[in-house]
């Protein structure tokens, strides 16, 4: 969905289709829900031990791996949608805005949340007598890092962007794009001969 999504949008922008490129993001976006979604069912659906056996023999590490699957189910989701999201901007040329989101949301939100969930809540020791504790709570904070993602790249596709706006400015790198390629044409032609 994502590979898809960004190339249609970046086409119907060069092209200067607003409407198509507004279409094409929105059908990315919910390809992307459709099809997390339906994998964090299977997730949730399947017997919890069914997957992690395929790895490991190991009984204690099937037991673990089945307790984080319900939470995995939902990383599942919101980190399709955040990647589909993630596509949209880069089709837009807006990657400048990629790195803040993700230090807020992981190295801000993500990280120090599942670090006092899994050690500071806990005095220091990895707990084993409620769901977030040990390796739950470290996935639980990355899963909500990757839901802040999500949202804050939902906040720059849905509130910045003008599709008339990108569309001039995605026209505006074609026509450097071209008058690049022919300027380095043109020196090499003239590099070709000298010799």
């Amino acid at each position: 969905c994502s590979v898809a999504g960004s190339t249609r949008v970046s086409n119907f922008l060069g092209s200067g289709d607003t409407k198509g490129a507004d279409l094409a993001a929105k059908v990315s976006v919910t390809c992307a829900f459709l099809l997390s979604t339906l994998m964090g069912c299977i997730l949730i659906f399947t017997p919890h031990s069914f997957f992690p056996s395929f790895f490991t023999p190991d009984e204690n590490v099937i037991s673990e791996a089945s307790r984080l699957l319900p939470l995995l189910a939902l990383y599942v989701v919101g980190d399709g949608i955040q990647i589909s999201l993630n596509a949209i901007i880069k089709a837009c040329g807006k990657q400048y805005v990629m790195m803040p989101i993700v230090v807020v949301a992981y190295w801000v939100v993500g990280v120090p949340l599942g670090y006092y969930i899994t050690f500071i809540r806990h005095d220091g020791y990895m707990c084993e007598d409620s769901y977030f504790c040990g390796v739950t709570g470290l996935v639980m904070g990355l899963t909500t890092g990757t839901y802040v993602h999500m949202l804050l790249l939902a906040i720059v596709v849905v509130c910045s962007t003008n599709w008339e706006v990108e569309s001039r400015k995605a026209k505006e790198r074609l026509a450097l794009e071209k008058h690049t390629k022919v300027t380095h044409q043109e020196d090499n032609q003239v590099d070709m001969r000298s010799i």
